[in-house]
């Protein structure tokens, strides 16, 4: 029987030994990919948020990644995708745009400080959002809050895989695409959703709102308790839990159109950088009202004044970069 098992033990082993994973390393990377090129091989790279990939004609892969997740975050992704196939709504959401928008800030504000701010956070915020809006299951909801915040996320976030492939072949990149999951759709729905949340409780929050983070809201320590109710209220009333987290040392700084926070969230340093988002929306609308304007006068003499104005000088794009504990965009 020994020998019998033996070959199959052996084949598995073999099969095993055909994918690698390091860490991603940059100079190891490299030295690979120069190989492979000196060497004329037919190869590809795969690069994705969560890693970058080199593909071998024979199917094997060497795989650099960000961190080595358990398979209990692969099984947690595996579950939501049944689910969502199984679900009436499934086609129907997947093949709609959905807004990636997932911050905010008062329109116009300069630098200031706080000693403490308040900031309400949405507990779970995307997995909640799945379950809340009946794409997933109480079982499949189990097992995501089963995971740590730095595993779920992950396993939701494959949801909206992107990855730049590079095809190589006699040394030389021959050609490049982009490409997207299917389910990318699924992933903007539900961050489009918790949106529509933190914009309610903006709106609640009035002028002691300072900004939005994704699923967290912060406002300056003297609303109204009442104000605070509603929000609280609020959450509820959609099915979200939420928490309070600790937030001294507010620092906000702007250089133009460059918006810079930093703060100490619960004993923990963290740093915020991005492009204001209301500079090219004000600009839009500027835009908006001179075509309005110009159309009710009947008359080029607008277009010709403003034509060299450096009011109307376009700014930068709305991209940004953000130093902490998490990025939404994939």
């Amino acid at each position: 029987m020994t020998q019998k098992l033996f070959p199959e033990v052996e084949h598995r082993k073999r099969k095993k030994l055909k994918n690698l994973v390091f860490y991603r390393n940059n100079k190891l990377f490299l030295d690979m990919v120069q190989t492979l090129k000196e060497q004329k091989t037919k190869f590809k790279i795969i690069h994705s948020k969560y890693s970058t990939s080199i593909e071998l004609p024979d199917g094997s892969k060497i795989n650099f990644v960000l961190n080595k997740y358990q398979d209990r975050v692969f099984i947690a992704n595996r579950m939501i995708l049944k689910d969502l196939e199984s679900n009436p709504n499934y086609q129907l959401i997947k093949n709609r745009e959905h807004s990636k928008r997932n911050f905010a800030i008062v329109n116009g504000i300069d630098t200031c400080s706080y000693s403490e701010v308040i900031n309400i956070d949405i507990s779970s915020a995307y997995a909640s959002t799945l379950h809340l809006n009946g794409l997933v299951t109480e079982k499949t909801f189990k097992m995501l809050q089963s995971l740590q915040k730095h595993e779920r996320l992950p396993a939701m976030g494959m949801l909206a895989k992107r990855a730049l492939v590079f095809n190589y072949e006699n040394g030389e990149c021959k050609t490049t695409k982009l490409e997207l999951g299917e389910n990318r759709q699924i992933f903007f729905y539900l961050i489009q959703k918790v949106e529509e949340t933190m914009l309610k409780c903006r709106e609640i929050a009035g002028s002691y709102y300072l900004f939005h983070w994704v699923d967290g809201i912060f406002m300056r320590n003297d609303i109204p308790v009442t104000q605070l109710q509603e929000i609280e209220n609020l959450l509820s009333e959609f099915g979200y839990k939420y928490k309070y987290e600790k937030v001294v040392n507010f620092d906000l700084k702007r250089q133009k159109q460059i918006l810079s926070i930093t703060m100490n969230k619960n004993g923990e340093f963290k740093e915020y950088k991005f492009n204001d988002p209301n500079q090219q929306e004000n600009f839009e609308c500027l835009v908006q009202c001179l075509e309005e304007l110009e159309t009710l006068q009947g008359t080029d003499t607008l277009r010709e004044d403003v034509s060299t104005s450096s009011v109307l000088e376009r700014p930068e794009s709305n991209g940004r970069t953000y130093y902490g504990s998490f990025l939404a965009e994939t």
